[in-house]
Parts: structure tokens; C-alpha cells; sequence
């Protein structure tokens, strides 16, 4: 079985900033949470973040909603695929619609929505930086 190479995960990543654009919802992280195959780890895999990566939601027009607490770390954040919520996808990713997306963030905000469109993309040359947390 081949492991892809980046994994995104919802919890613990930091979300810098979410804004409306039209018909687009964005949300960029400061620093998502990524794994990476790593061969010489236990579990495969090696945790870290990569910056700058950014969740695109077409399907606008949103519903007016304040966008000021959307920041910070996330919780929890889910997203459905077929039916099935996961809170790890590859990365980059593309799912069109319907997408239900929940974010939770540690400030008790919420963001809940349902995409027609969805991506999730790191900015060309993004460095993966492993974390030593324990």
C-alpha cells in the first residue's frame, strides 16, 4: 500500500484568518497540522506543520455571519466525504458538492457550513516543519 505524502488534519491546526469573497468562503491557517510518511517512526508517519495552506469553499452567497472569532487553534473540524465525516484528508484535495464542513475552535466559535465546491491546497514550495511537541 503506497502513503500519500501529506495528510491534513483539522485538530491542533491554527487558523490565521476566514473572510467571504463573493460566492468563495476562505479559511487560511497559520499553521496546519500535517503528517508526512516518515519510515524510521513507529506509526509511518511524522507530525508537523506546513504554512500558508488555505480551505476554499464555493457556494456562496454565504449567510451573513461574523467572521471576527473564526481564528485560532481548531478542536475539531470535520468534513464529509460520501456520507463518512473525516478529520484527516490528503492534501492537496479537491471535493465538489454538497460538502458539510464543521470547524470547532478552542475560543468555543463555530463554523458550520456546506460547500458546493471545496479545496484544500498548501502554496506552492510550502516547508514542512516537524513538531517536537510530546
Amino acid at each position: 500500500m503506497t502513503m500519500q505524502a501529506r495528510e491534513f488534519v483539522f485538530c491542533d491546526s491554527e487558523v490565521s484568518s476566514v473572510a467571504i469573497e463573493g460566492d468563495i468562503l476562505r479559511v487560511r491557517f497559520a499553521a496546519a497540522h500535517v503528517t508526512e510518511p516518515d519510515a524510521n517512526s513507529l506509526a509511518g508517519r511524522v507530525r508537523g506543520y506546513v504554512d500558508g495552506v488555505e480551505l476554499r469553499c464555493l457556494g456562496g452567497p454565504w449567510a451573513a455571519f461574523h467572521t471576527d472569532g473564526l481564528v485560532g487553534r481548531l478542536v475539531d473540524g470535520r468534513v464529509s466525504v460520501g456520507g463518512s465525516w473525516r478529520g484527516r484528508l490528503p492534501l492537496p484535495v479537491t471535493l465538489d458538492g454538497p460538502v458539510p464542513i464543521e470547524l470547532r475552535f478552542a475560543n468555543q466559535s463555530e463554523l458550520i457550513v456546506t460547500a458546493t465546491s471545496f479545496s484544500l491546497a498548501a502554496p506552492p514550495g510550502a516547508v514542512f516543519g516537524e513538531s517536537f511537541a510530546c
